[in-house]
């Protein structure tokens, strides 16, 4: 499929514009560690549940930075086009050089479509994901109670690559490299300054385990623009990734997490 000169310059706006507006603003860095553990598991051809944590860690992985769990089902539509609904709960401590005034419970519903394909030996995967979002928020920072619950709608867009080391698909016992990109939007009145709420870059080495078994060592540069339209948060995460899938008996293994 051939892009259009429009596809084209928006396609370019929207990976460049996170970083030139970093020129404009005050930016803080800080350095953190996830730790993550995903599931995707058959329950027929066309049914899977799914699931991950993580526990996140700012400075030097003594600091909280949130503890997050979703869950959800998602459903095959094609072998290449996939959809999801399912919701999340999250705690996000104050952390780093610009801390927030309390810790933040949010609560999200979440829908998503993922479609993939391949080009040679690179297995692509393309994530749209709409969110609910519903965060606690108090009258007193002092005072450890939620008094309304503010509610905001966000779009994220992932693009991520997976490439084997050796042959054409990741056997049991192989390598891989992955590279990807998601970028958030915040939508509706709660949005306040910036509609670009976050983007993440990673890059990390993978290892399938065994065939339901994989485990990933990476990067991620993950940058959060303030609401207040003035402070950049950039954090340079290390992240370490076990992950359980299982999928349906008459399918190949794949190379692309379905996450």
């Amino acid at each position: 499929m051939r892009l259009t000169l429009k596809t084209r310059i928006l396609s370019f706006v929207v990976i460049l514009f996170p970083s030139l507006s970093l020129a404009q603003r005050q930016t803080y860095t800080n350095t953190n560690g996830w730790l993550v553990f995903n599931a995707d598991v058959a329950l027929n051809e066309k049914w899977a549940v799914l699931f991950d944590a993580s526990a996140r860690r700012s400075g030097t992985w003594d600091e909280p930075m949130a503890n997050f769990v979703r869950g959800g089902f998602a459903y095959e539509v094609t072998d290449h086009v996939r959809v999801a609904v399912g919701a999340n709960w999250s705690r996000t401590y104050p952390y780093g050089e610009l801390p927030n005034d309390y810790p933040v419970t949010e609560r999200r519903i979440w829908e998503q479509m993922q479609l993939s394909h391949e080009i040679g030996k690179l297995d692509l995967s393309h994530r749209y994901r709409l969110e609910q979002r519903f965060r606690g928020r108090r009258n007193d920072p002092d005072v450890d109670q939620i008094d309304y619950w503010e509610r905001s709608n966000r779009f994220r867009y992932q693009v991520r690559g997976t490439l084997p080391l050796r042959g054409d698909a990741v056997e049991p016992h192989e390598w891989y490299l992955s590279l990807a990109n998601e970028l958030f939007i915040g939508i509706g009145r709660n949005v306040q300054t910036n509609i670009f709420d976050q983007n993440r870059a990673t890059f990390s080495v993978g290892y399938r385990l065994t065939r339901n078994w994989r485990t990933e060592a990476g990067f991620l540069e993950h940058v959060i623009f303030k609401s207040n339209g003035t402070d950049v948060e950039r954090n340079h995460t290390l992240t370490l990734t076990l992950s359980y899938s299982r999928p349906p008996a008459l399918r190949p293994i794949g190379v692309t997490p379905s996450r």
